[in-house]
């Protein structure tokens, strides 16, 4: 949210939404049909060609040698975000989802969870106004309202750009932030979560961080220093970790209760299944779902 327009986080995800999509039907863990518009003319040429299977797996077996584990713990990760919150919208009640530097991400449009459901997407207004412009020109769209709210985290907070009409009694909310990775986006952390423990019983929170074990220890995981290297020289610095078995008291501080905590080895083993014993890096990525008390 307070990351500079030259953030290249949401490219990557965006990338590896695409290769996933470019899979058949039947093998593809989602579709997002939108991912390839944010990319790279050069990009959407090797998209493209990623229908061809032998094209896809050179391009993904290239991503893990540069990025150990990216791709396929981003793919688990955003299918198990992406049905985390299509189970809480059917199931929950929550029928409002507001997505903290969202990048580009691309839920509103290709989810369909079959309720109605109010979409809020809050990012550093450079991005946001990118990502419009983009969003404007593709055709074919759903017919879903996003209400997009620019947020300088640097300058502003939650609480300042939010209205108070987006916390009604009839909203029942689940918070999307995909990435805590910095001591300012932990001090962002911090706000934010004092910000959620106010709002109403059954409000819920998804979140992804790293394991403080691997900044402590970087060389005890596999690949991370290609991926810390490369993150730096992209304008991204990993200097922020927490560690999973402090997670539940320090969300119970805030008036949550943990409801899921798992790493990639999880996620993968959840939807690639006996393939994802031959996959590895990026362990230390990993997920929580939390719900105030």
């Amino acid at each position: 949210m307070s990351r500079s327009p030259a953030n290249k986080s949401g490219i990557y995800m965006a990338t590896f939404r695409a290769i996933e999509s470019s899979g058949p039907e039947k093998e593809r863990l989602f579709h997002d049909p939108f991912a390839t518009a944010f990319l790279s003319k050069s990009w959407q040429i090797i998209i493209a060609c990623c229908s061809i299977q032998l094209i896809r797996k050179i391009v993904a077996a290239s991503i893990q040698i540069r990025w150990p584990g990216t791709f396929t713990a981003a793919a688990a990760r955003t299918k198990l975000i992406d049905d985390m919150i299509c189970h809480a919208i059917k199931n929950e009640g929550i029928n409002q989802v507001i997505i903290l530097n969202a990048t580009y991400d691309t839920r509103p449009h290709r989810l369909s969870p079959g309720l109605p459901v109010h979409y809020v997407e809050l990012d550093h207004p450079d991005i946001q106004r990118r990502k419009r412009s983009i969003i404007n020109s593709l055709g074919g769209l759903p017919a879903v309202h996003v209400d997009y709210i620019p947020l300088d985290m640097n300058t502003e907070s939650i609480s300042d750009v939010i209205p108070q009409l987006f916390h009604r009694e009839h909203y029942k909310s689940l918070f999307l932030w995909e990435g805590v990775t910095s001591s300012q986006e932990a001090r962002q952390a911090e706000m934010i979560f004092h910000y959620i423990k106010q709002l109403r019983s059954g409000t819920q929170i998804i979140f992804t961080y790293a394991d403080r074990a691997v900044l402590e220890n970087p060389k005890a995981f596999y690949g991370f220093h290609r991926i810390d290297r490369l993150l730096k020289r992209a304008g991204e610095n990993w200097d922020f970790g927490m560690c999973p078995n402090e997670l539940r008291t320090y969300l119970d501080s805030y008036n949550m209760e943990l409801r899921y905590e798992g790493g990639a080895t999880d996620y993968r083993a959840q939807y690639f299944g006996e393939k994802s014993k031959n996959m590895k890096g990026y362990e230390y990525f990993r997920l929580a779902r939390a719900e105030v008390k």
